[in-house]
């Protein structure tokens, strides 16, 4: 079971830097587009999250119900500021709306990373 849970956690952080990494590029690049690697380290990150705060009976310790809470809310605004431009087709997003992505992006990884 072990085994699984790091892979699992390996899995969530390849999401995150799918999401991330195809931010960055595209912000460097100064195209302010939402690409292909950020749809789909949305949809890594939602699905390996879900599963990983789920309860074990065999966990030592249980994941913080708040945390996960934060957690998840943080992942869905994310996903939807990724998605929606996308669905709507649109060539590009604003400055301002690319920059609070990769804000927001930054932000959930150092909820996850500094609040124990």
């Amino acid at each position: 079971m072990e085994i699984l849970h790091l892979i699992l956690r390996y899995a969530h952080l390849l999401g995150f830097a799918m999401i991330f990494g195809g931010w960055l590029v595209a912000y460097l690049s100064r195209r302010y587009t939402v690409n292909v690697a950020m749809l789909w380290g949305t949809v890594v990150q939602l699905v390996t999250g879900i599963i990983l705060a789920a309860p074990l009976p065999d966990r030592e310790v249980q994941p913080d119900p708040a945390k996960l809470g934060v957690k998840l809310v943080l992942a869905v605004l994310l996903a939807v500021m990724i998605w929606i431009p996308h669905l709507k087709k649109r060539e590009s997003s604003s400055k301002g709306h690319f920059i609070g992505i990769g804000a927001l992006a930054a932000i959930t990884a150092g909820v996850a990373t500094f609040w124990t």
